[in-house]
């Protein structure tokens, strides 16, 4: 994982916190179109460490407005995460730190969380379309006419999005969270060697999760005869 850390005294107190995922919609299949989005909500839906539901009520106590202080944006290439701090005192950062990292390995995707939200993505869906959408649909077909962008629109189709599973959205999130796709950025009033000790106290121990393995072959043919009627080395670059 690259980490940014870059002191900064004005506005006086105050910390900015971005998580920078390397992924967005290209690197969805056909049957994952707008799953790199979805996934981007399941980070407010529940996690290890903090139960579907907490997440913005633990904010809220910390003094941070759902929306102005805390967002998140997927793209073509990328998703983003945002926390804007309102004090840059050492338990509100650790607990930024720790909501990022929540995000980046911890995410549950339970299957009653994913049915509950899966009807807030139709509705973003339904609600973006319109001459707008057509329109950037249409640019991007007359300007990138072999590229995948007008395939991959981040916002998914209702067919794929009706179709997403806790397990595929979880794939996709495991596949493509991992250090080596992510970017951790903090800027504000703060001592950057304090929170790069914070960081790496957070993020240390963060390895991207094994893939899953896939069924081969002569296991599915046993299968089927059975049922007839069927990393290591840690390191830290500043900058």
């Amino acid at each position: 994982m690259r980490t940014v850390i870059v002191a900064n005294a004005l506005p006086k107190g105050t910390v900015q916190v971005r998580l920078d995922v390397a992924t967005g919609s290209l690197d969805e299949t056909a049957r994952e179109r707008g799953f790199a989005h979805f996934v981007e909500h399941m980070a407010f839906n529940g996690s290890t460490h903090v139960p579907e539901g907490e997440m913005v009520r633990l904010l809220e106590r910390k003094g941070l407005a759902f929306g102005a202080d805390t967002n998140a944006q997927t793209s073509f290439e990328q998703t983003t995460y945002m926390l804007d701090l309102p004090r840059n005192d050492a338990d509100l950062i650790d607990t930024a730190l720790m909501l990022m990292r929540e995000t980046a390995s911890e995410l549950t995707f339970s299957p009653e969380a994913v049915a509950r939200e899966r009807g807030v993505v139709l509705s973003e869906l339904r609600d973006g379309r319109g001459y707008a959408l057509d329109n950037f649909h249409d640019q991007l077909a007359f300007f990138y006419p072999r590229a995948t962008y007008p395939q991959r629109l981040p916002i998914g189709t209702v067919a794929t999005i009706d179709a997403a599973t806790a397990q595929g959205l979880k794939d996709f999130w495991q596949r493509h969270y991992v250090p080596a796709k992510t970017t951790l950025v903090v800027i504000g009033d703060v001592d950057p060697a304090k929170v790069e000790q914070a960081i790496a106290a957070r993020f240390g121990d963060w390895r991207a999760a094994p893939p899953r393995r896939a069924r081969t072959r002569a296991k599915c043919c046993r299968a089927r005869r059975a049922r007839p009627t069927c990393g290591p080395i840690r390191r830290w670059p500043n900058g």
